[in-house]
């Protein structure tokens, strides 16, 4: 059995179109039910009884939810009824009625993209739909179907567990309201001053042998800091002397990265792009993580609204693999800075391309490709 997420409550719900991607919604309700218990998973219209009003039904089991899942398949987009209409055209499409109740609600929904499935451009969408095309997708894969749900469970865990945080939050304040309320004469109960303890008034001086250890102490934390500061000075540590003073490089795991600050057309700049892996200073091999992570600052002078933060993964396969979310919704203040990160289980030898990116309100995204490097996994 999977470990228990960290406190998680609230409920996911899957939608599904059964022509297409009934075993692959099939097998994530069984990983779901698994780790957040079958009370809490809702799998399309298993649930509507005879004679419910199905759009009520599927409005309120929506409702209920924090999460909805979107399972995409090659013919999501295109399936059409018995007299050849799409059925995403329908209004009383089950998907449709089920992603539009999502949107409108606003709550995490996560498109997973079935076995190299494409995400649907925002004009082959119905209107009440096009907003589904700024959510980040995952991809879904049999071949790599542990990989994939790990990756899931942690937006999942994360986002369940800030459910959990509100809900008590809320439960407290309301609970400190009715407590206040019922008992309003009642004086609050004043603290008890602590004992006082011994040495408290007064403190010795230090002995003279403890003053001359402490005096050495900080004379060799002094001496490390100078050995440190010129290591860090040496040629090895600054951009190649050949290269005329270019870009600086850092080194870690065996990563070569172009660290220099660049500003996109958006007027963000990207600085601290830094990556590595546990077996710094060598290099990655298959079954690593290699951390990545980097600042934007807002160089404008408007606010700008991320969607969110990633990073961008091609695998050896030019397979898509992006990465932590971070930073969803986050508006960023002329001049202000946002740290994001992103962690990439390498899990196929080969050369590996990573680098940073965003995307704006808007659909305004980071240069292709921005600031690229490669990991060379053994």
């Amino acid at each position: 059995m999977a470990d228990s997420p960290p406190n998680a409550t609230g409920r996911i719900f899957i939608s599904y179109r059964r022509e297409e991607t009934a075993y692959p919604a099939g097998w994530l309700y069984d990983r779901l039910a698994d780790r957040y218990g079958g009370g809490q998973v809702f799998k399309d219209v298993d649930s509507i009884q005879l004679g419910d009003d199905f759009v009520e039904a599927i409005t309120r089991a929506v409702g209920s939810c924090d999460v909805v899942l979107v399972l995409i398949g090659d013919e999501w987009l295109t399936t059409a009824d018995e007299h050849g209409r799409r059925r995403l055209d329908d209004p009383d499409d089950f998907v449709r009625l089920e992603v539009q109740a999502a949107l409108t609600r606003n709550v995490r929904v996560i498109p997973i993209l079935v076995d190299k499935a494409r995400m649907p451009r925002a004009d082959e969408l119905p209107e009440s739909l096009a907003r589904l095309t700024r959510r980040q997708a995952l991809e879904f894969s049999p071949a790599r179907f542990e990989f994939d749900t790990s990756r899931l469970f942690k937006v999942l865990d994360t986002t369940l567990a800030e459910v959990r945080r509100n809900q008590d939050d809320g439960g407290m304040a309301a609970g400190a309201g009715s407590a206040a309320a019922a008992v309003p004469d009642r004086e609050a109960p004043r603290p008890v001053p602590a004992a006082p303890q011994p040495g408290d008034r007064q403190r010795r001086p230090l002995p003279r042998r403890a003053l001359v250890l402490a005096g050495a102490a900080a004379v060799v934390v002094v001496v490390l800091l100078v050995v440190l500061l010129v290591a860090n000075l040496q040629p090895g540590s600054s951009p190649d002397a050949n290269s005329g003073g270019g870009a600086p490089v850092g080194v870690g795991g065996g990563i070569e990265i172009d660290s220099s600050p660049v500003t996109s057309e958006d007027g963000l700049r990207l600085t601290g792009l830094q990556a590595a892996s546990r077996r710094d200073p060598g290099s990655p091999r298959v079954g690593d993580t290699v951390t990545v992570s980097y600042a934007l600052t807002n160089t404008t002078d408007q606010r700008l609204e991320l969607e969110y933060t990633f990073v961008g993964v091609r695998d050896p396969s030019d397979e898509h693999r992006d990465t932590e979310d971070m930073n969803e919704g986050k508006v960023l203040e002329p001049g202000e800075t946002v740290n994001a990160q992103g962690r990439v289980l390498i899990d196929s030898a080969g050369s590996w391309t990573i680098w940073p990116c965003y995307v704006l309100a808007g659909e305004r995204f980071c240069p292709d490709r921005w600031q690229e490097f490669f990991v060379l996994a053994e």
